[in-house]
């Protein structure tokens, strides 16, 4: 197999993007990323700042597969990675997680990109719940992720956006805050149009409980 090598460690803003969102990189098998943790988590933290940027300058396809590759299987520095490493300071992490946002407000809540908009928070809140890896109720750093992660999504989950109130809540499934059923149930009484279906889906949501 043929390797394909880049190198990250150093790469400008624009330099950065363009290797993320380079579907031709990421589909190659033998893709091999040289790269600096907390490099990577500023050049994220700036991308998803000025997220709406990135709609000019990238189209549909590259973007949506771009959104995949952040969270890569098995690929160090990623997102979810990043949001889990112990040698990036937690203030640092606070910050990736938060600028998040506008990657909801100025992208997804204008295109979902396919399921990348559904599934965001899998990538990065899967360790909370199901799977019980993250421990916030007696780990301080997962405590403050887990928060961070919450008001995010709690930001979200009012942007004027389906796309966006459905990945919120699929979020908060996952990151199982203990302010969840506030959150969902104001939610719930901002919108008296919701089905049953979709106030026991939200429910749900709440309690960690949906599929």
């Amino acid at each position: 197999m043929t390797k394909l090598e880049f190198n990250i460690e150093q790469a400008s803003q624009r330099e950065f993007e363009d290797f993320v969102f380079n579907q031709k990189a990421h589909s190659h098998q033998g893709l091999v990323i040289i790269f600096d943790p907390k490099h990577n988590t500023h050049r994220f933290i700036e991308m998803f700042r000025n997220a709406g940027s990135l709609l000019e300058r990238y189209d549909l396809t590259n973007l949506e597969r771009g959104c995949w590759a952040m969270f890569g299987p098995g690929d160090k520095g990623n997102l979810t990675d990043l949001i889990w490493n112990q040698d990036i300071p937690i203030e640092v992490k606070e910050e990736l997680i938060t600028s998040m946002y506008f990657m909801f407000r100025d992208i997804f809540a204008q295109q979902p990109l396919g399921n990348a908009c559904e599934m965001w928070w899998d990538g990065l809140a899967y360790e909370i719940n199901p799977m019980k890896r993250a421990q916030p109720s007696t780990n301080l750093e997962h405590q403050r992720i887990q928060n961070a992660m919450f008001e995010t999504l709690s930001k979200v989950l009012l942007i004027d956006s389906y796309d966006c109130q459905s990945a919120a809540l699929h979020g908060l499934n996952h990151v199982l805050h203990p302010d969840n059923d506030r959150v969902i149930q104001a939610f719930i009484n901002r919108h008296p149009d919701m089905t049953d279906e979709e106030i026991e889906y939200a429910r749900m949501c709440s309690k960690g409980l949906a599929a």
